[in-house]
């Protein structure tokens, strides 16, 4: 819901000199050349009064629980999104099972980015969080955004009744679009989350935001004004967010949501996830392959492959060699090789594509090495190749979020809206 209301929000910060708020989050570690934000929208009330909770339609519910969590990667300009249904059945930070959106509630921050970190083997490396107010106030800021609606949406939880067709939401009427959820089901939600979230994007790089210095001021203050994030969040960390975040309103940006199924466990509504399913979306997150753009045009059973054993142990190659199969890769040949070290991924300058896609899949990763002869790509197993598993890579066409046209509001908006 608040990605790129945190995004234009430090973007605003690191110009504008915007303070925002620090808190201490145990857990967090580096990830490599990538960075990974857990993004999260809390729904406390304690900073709104009674008039403000009744304008904004937040209820009265006291306590801290996250009413979105989303995990943003980011490398270079490139940008990649995870959501997490605040149903989602899980262990948590305390061993108790349940909404993962409880896990705030129990211990804060920590407890969120642990239980987020245990479920998807995702290292998390910042936190950022902004409230309802926060939220409605940056929206308000940008002179509000356009969404389409195939039907009318009405909830009176929510405080918003929307017409059909194209509509200007303002803040309070954006809050409620997000976190509607009695029109259909929780990815409906996320779905109209996401679109949200590249249509307020398009709207904060247009000219009437960019080049209007008042506009820009507003948002800034707003922007800065409504975030808490770690305390290791620098000023370098603000520039890769604000980068990356230029490419949001983009059709482009890889959006995908944790997939599970509808239960009922203890008496609570659940999302059980679908483990299978979920391991390839948090794979492609662990190992970067989600940010590698051209992926989706290039399949496995395109990709042809040498196997060779390295490791010295009988065997080795032809079940890589059968995995690989099952994943959809050709196997050209299968043999031995001079001892390796590590498992390599050999290949001609003209088949570096070809050679990422089969690094990806391999779940205890491989060196890339470039190579002027010889086999096109060629995989040598050295004696840290895992070969529990493999499965076939991600694919944006396959599993891309469920972010459907068929909800209402997640649809993008035609031209003249």
């Amino acid at each position: 819901m608040l990605l790129v209301v945190v995004l234009m929000g430090v973007a605003a910060a690191a110009t504008a000199a915007v303070r925002m708020s620090r808190v201490n989050v145990k857990g967090l570690s580096d990830a490599g050349d990538r960075m990974n934000v857990l993004v999260v929208g809390s729904d406390s009330r304690e900073q709104l009064n009674e008039a403000q909770r009744r304008r904004l339609g937040t209820g009265s519910a006291d306590g801290l629980r996250t009413d979105t969590i989303l995990l943003l990667q980011i490398k270079g300009d490139s940008a990649a999104m995870l959501s997490f249904p605040r149903d989602l059945f899980v262990t948590r930070c305390d061993g108790s099972q349940g909404r993962i959106n409880v896990a705030y509630a129990l211990g804060g921050p920590s407890c969120l980015v642990d239980t987020v970190t245990e479920l998807s083997g995702i290292p998390v490396s910042h936190y950022l969080e902004v409230d309802f107010l926060g939220f409605a106030q940056i929206v308000n800021a940008v002179g509000g955004v356009n969404v389409f609606l195939d039907e009318p949406m009405s909830d009176r939880d929510a405080h918003i009744d929307l017409p059909a067709g194209c509509v200007a939401l303002n803040g309070r009427q954006a809050l409620g679009f997000v976190r509607v959820r009695k029109v259909d089901n929780d990815l409906g939600r996320i779905a109209r989350q996401q679109r949200f979230i590249k249509e307020l994007a398009k709207q904060v790089a247009q000219p009437s935001t960019l080049l209007n210095p008042l506009r820009l001021f507003r948002t800034a203050n707003a922007g800065g004004a409504a975030l808490t994030a770690d305390r290791g969040l620098g000023p370098v960390d603000l520039a890769k967010l604000a980068r990356a975040g230029r490419d949001l309103g983009g059709s482009s940006l890889p959006s995908f949501a944790v997939p599970g199924t509808d239960s009922i466990i203890g008496g609570a509504a659940v999302i059980v996830p679908n483990e299978a399913e979920a391991e390839r979306i948090f794979r492609s997150f662990r190992n970067g392959s989600v940010l590698e753009r051209k992926r989706a045009a290039l399949r496995p059973s395109q990709v042809e492959v040498m196997v060779l054993n390295g490791a010295g142990e009988a065997g080795l190659a032809g079940r890589a060699a059968e995995l690989l199969t099952d994943a959809g890769f050709v196997i050209s040949n299968v043999g031995n090789a001079p001892a390796v070290d590590r498992t390599v991924v050999r290949y001609r300058p003209e088949r570096r594509d070809e050679a990422n896609l089969l690094a990806g899949q391999l779940p205890g990763g491989a060196v890339l090495e470039e190579v002027s002869s010889g086999e096109p790509v060629t995989l040598v197993i050295g004696p840290d190749a895992d070969l529990s598993t493999a499965t076939a890579p991600l694919l944006l066409d396959e599993v891309e979020l469920i972010a459907g046209v068929e909800y209402n509001g997640a649809g993008p908006p035609p031209a003249d809206c």
